[in-house]
């Protein structure tokens, strides 16, 4: 879409009115007292709480993740390396999103209710600063030079450009219809890319001038999208249509649509752009795409209502995924199977136990003591028990497991079966009882047929 001179200019002082209008809104304190204001009654109520989405960021180490739900009024911060919340930071009304900055050394989270940007240390949590937006503040992304910050409005249909160094707005640009959650930066850093909810478009802004150059439209409930690397393609999640829509950039259309599964949210790149996962909020699965033919390669289960948040780490190696009771699961990207869901403070520890033996020495068991074993004929993520060798070798699943001893956490996974049911892994291995072991300290499933043994810490130690 080509604007008009006339057009331009309007829009510039448009954008000049509404940037001093914020100036002078926080050059008056307001921006520090938002946390106060959060007591009134819109506050309490929420400005747009009647719209729903979470978030999560992995900082660039992977030593935290944050996370956030609009319907919740705290930040949960999660300790990667020990599984587990280290910290809730409260004082929220509408969290939107989350994006980490500075390198990691911070990160930044939008409140729509509060119309503010808080900016918090990763190390210490403490708040650093916090930036007055106005109240719709929504989806976030930054420029891959990390010096600017494009802020979605919806209330107002805007996006805001902030000046990470000063940590200021510099600029307000309009002619949006609703942006939420959806909106990105081309890893040229050229041009940003924003979903309108209404209308169901994605506007193109050209970064250097921050003016619409082009808008693409065709979408239907657009949600999630990822631009590719050589900056041809722009996928889109289509939640009405159960489809991912495939953008030519060079062309500013869609040119081809992958069908996936139930209310696709999510439209996610690997960070080497070989794979695109969509994740299906109403049927909890993401399907795994392979970009160079756009087929489905896997459908991976186990989630529960993923929407938009899911984060690849730097390495491409693993992905996180955010579920609606807000624990992480972690996907092992090479085997495409769910490794690892890690819980927040409202579910309580599963403690397995190691247990001794004249026989087979130091062993696993479950909490009650039963023993559990591993199948010789398993693959990592792959149960290969099916049938009448589950009537002997039921499976064992547990939540939020505690890892005993010299057990490492991180060595616990869990897998969704093909009949559906879920089960607990130790170093990808799925874990099984043994039917004839009929109190704890019975070890009967030992070298069964040469293939069922007792799990202990040397278990597929290279």
């Amino acid at each position: 879409m080509n604007w008009g001179e006339p057009m331009l200019k309007k829009m510039k002082l448009t954008c000049t009115l509404i940037t001093a209008l914020i100036f002078v809104f926080i050059f008056t304190g307001t921006s520090l007292s938002a946390s106060a204001k959060s007591k009134s009654s819109t506050a309490e109520s929420g400005f747009d709480s009647h719209i729903t989405n979470n978030s999560l960021a992995v900082s660039p180490n992977e030593d935290i993740a944050v996370v956030s739900d609009s319907r919740e009024s705290s930040l949960l911060i999660y300790d990667l390396a020990k599984g587990k919340v280290s910290k809730k930071i409260s004082g929220f009304v509408t969290p939107r999103d989350i994006e980490f900055v500075d390198s990691g050394s911070q990160f930044v989270v939008s409140d729509s209710t509060h119309g503010t940007l808080r900016f918090y240390d990763s190390k210490n949590l403490k708040l650093k600063d916090e930036v007055v937006v106005g109240p719709g503040a929504f989806g976030l992304a930054v420029s891959p030079d990390e010096k600017t910050l494009y802020v979605n409005n919806e209330a107002h249909s805007t996006v805001t450009v902030v000046n990470l160094e000063t940590r200021k707005p510099v600029e307000v640009i309009t002619g949006f219809a609703q942006p939420r959650q959806g909106i990105t930066v081309s890893p040229d850093g050229k041009h940003v890319f924003v979903t309108n909810f209404e209308g169901d478009k994605v506007s193109v802004v050209e970064s250097a001038t921050n003016t619409i150059v082009n808008e693409i439209t065709g979408f239907s409930s657009i949600r999630g999208i990822s631009a590719t690397i050589d900056g041809t393609a722009l996928y889109a999640a289509n939640s009405s249509r159960d489809a991912i829509s495939v953008v030519d950039l060079s062309q500013n259309k869609i040119v081809s649509e992958i069908t996936v599964g139930d209310e696709p949210y999510g439209a996610t790149l690997s960070p080497d752009n070989k794979l695109l996962f969509a994740s299906n909020k109403a049927d909890n699965t993401i399907d795994v795409i392979d970009t160079s033919n756009h087929q489905i390669i896997k459908t991976i289960n186990g989630f529960n209502e993923p929407r938009q948040a899911i984060v690849f780490n730097q390495a491409g190696e693993q992905a996180y995924v955010l579920n609606r009771d807000l624990s992480i699961s972690v996907v092992d990207v090479k085997e495409l199977v769910v490794i690892d869901t890690i819980h927040n403070d409202k579910t309580s520890k599963y403690n397995l136990q190691v247990k001794k033996s004249e026989q087979v020495g130091k062993y696993l068991a479950d909490a009650e003591g039963m023993t559990l074993y591993y199948f010789t004929k398993d693959e990592p993520g792959v149960s290969n028990c099916k049938g009448a060798c589950l009537e002997i070798w039921p499976p064992f699943h547990a939540e939020n497991i505690k890892a005993p001893g010299s057990f490492d956490k991180k060595d616990f996974g869990t897998i969704v079966r093909e009949d559906g049911q879920k089960q607990t892994t130790y170093k990808g291995y799925p874990l099984y009882y043994f039917v004839n072991d009929k109190q704890p300290g019975d070890i009967n499933g030992q070298g069964v047929k040469d293939v069922w043994y007792v799990i202990n810490k040397k278990t597929f130690k290279n």
